[in-house]
């Protein structure tokens, strides 16, 4: 099997700020993807973990029994997450925010796709609208555990804290893999566009434009010309498999997010350093987006340079725009009777969660100070 898997972020973000996660063992066999939700807290953390404990397991799937053990640990790693914090000065108002958001008993959600191959025959799991599509040339099969065949703002996911229910349950996914048959292991943006032009008729196209990728460039381009066709604005993810004959998965293409978030790091720095050289003291954009690298080679949700003076009206229109797209996420895929009657039984709800999710985007970018 040979293996291509591509990771970006939304627009106007960067790597720092992306919740999806992907991952390829060639010992085990086993590929899975996860994308955390955004109106969740900590994501990236439950993300990573669904991820690295399936592939590196031979046997283990996720279900709400066995995501169990993995509560535990995702809390741990939030603690010691929160330690590093005061460990490097932190600001305070982020220290304890993250403290206030443990002991209240906030959690993350996630939805997850994952596979293992022996020898051509592959099984698995699915959760939600992170998604497997299988593609045999001309039609295009869906692997999604949403009961409507549809992809809205409501995915199934697992929840990080025990006691939570999470929402949905794991549909198991199975197949065999042969010559001019591919599977792709993808996020939601790519599973509601595809699903659309395989309603449409017209979904040969936009596959082959996928298995025509070699290299992250290549992606990031189909990515922004798909965004401008209609594609949800989202952190995307992709795993190409294609059968080669072979029962070892030999992997073409990686991206490694932990790679590209040091890259951004290191741009960063390299600018602050110029601009200092230059006698600029003009504060720099990107280094103050950056979210810190955790211990676990994911980025964690803090701020590494000193707090960046920000008009007021820069900010007001930086979150509108992330309000605008929480309000629209919230009434996707509903019809406008519907959108009637959940705007007037429920406006103060959809409007304060929307706002809130705004909120956590926002902060992840500036620390707010009280006058």
């Amino acid at each position: 099997m040979v293996i291509r898997a591509f990771i970006t972020h939304k627009q106007a973000e960067l790597f720092a700020d992306c919740q999806d996660r992907f991952g390829v063992n060639p010992d085990t066999k086993s590929i899975a993807v996860s994308d955390g939700m955004g109106s969740t807290w900590q994501q990236k953390i439950w993300a990573q973990l669904l991820v690295d404990t399936f592939i590196n397991s031979t046997d283990w799937c996720p279900s709400k029994e066995t995501i169990r053990p993995l509560c535990q640990t995702w809390r741990t790693k939030v603690a010691d997450f929160i330690q590093k914090l005061k460990d490097t000065n932190a600001p305070d108002n982020m220290i304890y925010r993250n403290e206030r958001n443990l002991a209240e008993g906030r959690s993350a959600g996630a939805t997850f796709v994952g596979i293992r191959f022996n020898s051509n025959d592959w099984n698995g799991s699915v959760l939600g609208d992170s998604c497997l599509i299988e593609w045999d040339g001309n039609e295009a099969q869906f692997n999604t555990s949403q009961d409507s065949g549809t992809f809205d703002s409501y995915p199934d996911y697992f929840d990080s804290d025990a006691s939570k229910e999470g929402k949905g349950t794991p549909k198991p996914i199975g197949g065999v893999l042969t010559k001019g048959k591919y599977l792709l292991l993808v996020s939601d943006p790519f599973s509601e566009f595809l699903l659309e032009h395989s309603k449409h008729g017209d979904i040969a196209k936009y596959v082959q434009q996928l298995l025509s990728l070699a290299s992250h460039d290549d992606f990031e381009i189909l990515v922004c010309e798909w965004r401008k066709e209609g594609m949800h604005n989202d952190d995307t993810t992709l795993v190409i498999v294609e059968y080669d004959n072979s029962d070892a998965l030999t992997i073409t293409h990686r991206d490694d997010i932990a790679e590209r978030i040091e890259k951004e790091k290191s741009i960063a720095t390299e600018t602050v350093e110029a601009e200092s050289e230059n006698g600029n003291g003009a504060p720099n954009v990107i280094g103050e987006a950056l979210d810190k690298h955790g211990d676990n080679n994911m980025a964690a949700d803090t701020i590494e340079i000193s707090p960046l003076p920000i008009d007021t009206d820069i900010f007001i229109e930086d979150f509108l725009t992330e309000y605008k797209r929480a309000l629209e996420d919230r009434c996707k895929g509903k019809s406008k009777k519907a959108i009637r009657k959940f705007w007037s039984e429920l406006k103060y709800k959809t409007t304060q969660d929307a706002a809130k999710e705004a909120f956590h985007i926002i902060l992840n970018k500036y620390v707010i100070h009280t006058k």
